[in-house]
């Protein structure tokens, strides 16, 4: 009876797995997504669109059921944004000339917001072997595609390798909190950045090695193991990218002219 339940246990999870598969969205959707973001993000700018597509994207981010992730990465990056308001405040201290404007700051924030939004799902949703396929389809050069994947594929490595470095100084003895890092940032420095830019090295190495032994360098096609068609589902996010485009390129035309010039 044990092993009858674990088997059917086991078929569960895999039946699970096998419907996720299934509903999942393409890659090519999803690349076709991160471009048209990369592409309205740049061209938007005033506070008003890009909240717009701020919004959009997070909806979409959301979408992928990685809370984990989003979380750290958008701890990873409140944390950069207030490293760099601390020092563009300090400059202004020192340059009364440049004054500090936080409205100023909110545009290159957001867009890079949105950018983490869009890119995040690809990395942590999307099969490397899909992801190398579509991206060789597209008839980019060699050196163009493989260090696109790698730089995908690296993104939930390196949220990996942060676990483990701090899950190794936990079990050291160290205390991982906020104050903490405020207090010792030297020893933060040390403790933690070092090791991981070490294994960021090393990973990096070894995901360019593994890209280039699963024969890319070959003429013939790449096919996947399992290949997946184009649903309806993907025809429905790359209709609702552009819509969230053609909204927030309407907000910026429409109340962010003015606020844009006052800022440049």
């Amino acid at each position: 009876m044990q092993a009858l339940s674990v088997s059917d246990k086991q078929a569960g999870v895999a039946a699970a797995s096998a419907a996720a598969r299934k509903n999942a969205l393409d890659v090519r959707a999803r690349m076709a997504v991160s471009v048209l973001a990369s592409l309205v993000t740049i061209g938007i700018a005033s506070p008003e669109g890009q909240l717009v597509l701020f919004a959009g994207s997070l909806a979409y981010a959301l979408s992928a059921r990685r809370g984990r992730a989003i979380a750290l990465a958008y701890a990873v990056m409140a944390l950069m944004a207030g490293l760099a308001s601390l020092c563009t405040w300090a400059i202004s201290l020192l340059s009364p000339a440049m004054p500090f404007q936080p409205r100023g700051l909110a545009v290159p924030f957001l867009r890079g917001a949105v950018m983490m939004n869009v890119v995040l799902p690809l990395a942590l949703t999307c099969r490397i072997q899909e992801m190398l396929s579509a991206l060789k389809n597209l008839k980019l050069p060699f050196c163009i595609y493989i260090p696109a994947a790698v730089m995908i594929r690296f993104i939930p490595t390196f949220m990996n390798d942060i676990r483990q470095v701090a899950e190794t100084l936990k079990i050291r003895g160290y205390r991982l909190c906020f104050g903490e890092m405020l207090r010792h940032p030297l020893m933060l420095l040390r403790l933690m950045f070092t090791p991981l830019l070490f294994r960021s090295l090393r990973t990096s190495e070894e995901l360019g090695m593994a890209a280039e032994l699963k024969g890319l360098e070959a003429k013939s096609r790449f096919v996947p193991m399992c290949g997946r068609p184009w649903t309806r589902n993907d025809t429905l996010l790359v209709l609702g990218a552009l819509a969230v485009a053609l909204l927030a390129a309407y907000c910026h035309l429409k109340w962010g002219t003015l606020s844009a010039r006052a800022m440049r």
